[in-house]
């Protein structure tokens, strides 16, 4: 007779250890990829509950994109045609060679029962990341993690939960007003730039506009290697931010944009490129002024946390409408406000011929299109010169921070590399100057210099900014060159001839 009490296996588990399963609602995604494959109104009344990031299975996510796409070109939904676009993409693999769509396209519910799914698909992703919160809290735990860290991840998850797991689905977007005011960095977030030399902030659009052949695409392609980690060292003496992955709307002359880059990189890049960058060659599948959503949704497919769209004119029928141009502005916002950000490359207006017909553009107006396509810009970098020069001017419009040039940039067009040739050197200025000081006006007159006509009020007050800026540096100091109230102020050097402050 057997004496040994046999135990459950199940009384043997280790009911502390991870889940080897993430909770999720594999039958509810199943019911609403299916509804979706159908109808467009399933789809967009799902899209009110869920987000792609909410849907566990990889294929069903597949599905919802692809679907999303074809929603947003108007188009008609049907099991056949979505097999078809996944197809396309060369991932008939992940959906099990086309028969899961088959199986979820025969077997479906109806539209209006889809959001009640998706709910349940909303539930799980909430306990899902709880879960994975969970599992982060106990390794950080057993690897005796810094406290601080720790809380600093719970607490960072349950700010976040209380607006994403709200009700109504505006709730999320909802920040109060001391947050939203308060809580800000002391200087602007650079993605391009540093303190006041900011090119490209965060959460902003940056357009870089010129003429053709300047080299907008070269000094934009130059950025996302640098941001994707291909390239290194920064762009022009200015850091960039590090992007997961950056899209790249090659939607004019997308071979020649190829070509451009091929330029920059080397072979043994082919795998960071493969993963880090991602291309739509050709125009947009459908206009931003008919679905201005579409950049967004191309991101969202994309995976990507950056997106460059080369050029405006191809994303929108007519930029100098206001529709055109209010329908660009909207895109950007409506992706830049979902944390991707956006860099597009746009051109000058177009100008008459003969002794007078060119000119650098000197203010917004300049730029082509409807002022809705620069209002919604944070930074305005114009380039100008003639096409296919290496020696090219480099304007900064529009600042989110300090303003950054005037420059001269040298093209290297072989190798693809951008420079600063030249700039004007304020603090040997401010030291030349001697005791007669250095006005503003006369600082215009170097940086924007115009042999037809004298600075503008608006040249001459950047120019103010730039030397206050040294004063609050201390190695400058303003005061008045006479004893008049009217007597003009000017900027001296507040270091000797050998370049030292004093004590």
């Amino acid at each position: 007779m057997e004496n040994v009490r046999h135990m459950n296996p199940r009384d043997q588990a280790d009911h502390d250890g991870p889940d080897r399963t993430a909770p999720h609602d594999a039958e509810a995604e199943d019911l609403v990829a299916g509804a979706i494959l159908h109808s467009a109104t399933a789809y967009k009344e799902c899209a009110e509950v869920i987000k792609r990031d909410d849907i566990y299975q990889p294929a069903i996510r597949l599905i919802w994109d692809v679907v999303g796409g074809i929603v947003a070109e108007e188009k008609a939904l049907h099991p056949v045609t979505v097999k078809a676009e996944i197809d396309k993409l060369g991932r008939l693999r992940e959906v099990d060679d086309g028969n899961l769509i088959n199986k979820l396209g025969a077997d479906y519910i109806s539209a209006g029962m889809a959001p009640h799914f998706a709910e349940a698909i909303r539930q799980k992703a909430r306990v899902r990341r709880i879960n994975d919160l969970a599992i982060r809290l106990r390794a950080g735990v057993l690897t005796g993690g810094d406290p601080d860290t720790l809380e600093g991840q719970l607490s960072g998850y349950l700010k976040q939960a209380a607006t994403t797991n709200a009700t109504d689905p505006f709730a999320a977007r909802l920040i109060g007003g001391g947050s939203f005011i308060l809580d800000r960095p002391d200087t602007v977030p650079a993605i391009w730039g540093y303190s006041e030399q900011v090119l490209w902030a965060e959460g902003e659009a940056l357009l870089i506009a010129g003429p053709s052949g300047v080299g907008k695409t070269t000094v934009a392609q130059q950025v996302i290697l640098n941001a994707i980690g291909v390239l290194h060292g920064g762009v022009l003496g200015l850091p960039v931010h590090r992007f997961k992955r950056f899209l790249y709307l090659a939607s004019d002359r997308p071979q020649q944009a190829a070509r451009s880059m091929a330029r920059m990189v080397k072979p043994e890049d082919r795998e960071l490129l493969d993963e880090r960058l991602v291309f739509w060659p050709g125009p947009p599948p459908s206009d931003f002024i008919k679905n201005p959503g579409i950049l967004l949704r191309l991101c969202e497919a994309a995976g990507a946390d950056a997106v460059c769209l080369d050029s405006l004119k191809d994303m929108a029928g007519e930029l100098a409408s206001e529709e055109g141009g209010q329908a660009i502005n909207q895109a950007i916002q409506r992706t830049l406000v979902e944390g991707i950000e956006v860099v597009g490359l746009h051109h000058h207006r177009k100008q008459g011929g003969g002794k007078e017909g060119g000119k650098e553009a000197t203010s917004l107006d300049e730029l082509y299109g409807s002022t809705w396509i620069t209002a919604g810009a944070g930074s305005v970098v114009s380039l100008w010169g003639s096409a296919g020069e290496p020696i090219v001017s480099l304007r900064h419009l529009k600042q989110p921070a300090g303003e950054v040039g005037p420059w001269k940039l040298k093209h290297d067009h072989p190798r693809g590399r951008t420079e600063v040739w030249h700039q004007v050197d304020i603090l040997g200025l401010l030291k030349a100057s001697g005791s007669a000081g250095l006005t503003p006006a006369a600082l215009a007159v170097n940086l924007y210099p115009n042999p037809k006509s004298k600075p503008t009020t608006s040249e001459i007050e950047k120019s103010r900014r730039r030397l206050d800026q040294y004063v609050e540096q201390g190695l400058a100091v303003m005061r008045k060159t006479g004893n008049s109230r009217t007597a003009p102020v000017a900027y001296f050097a507040a270091f000797d001839e050998q370049g030292v402050l004093p004590e």
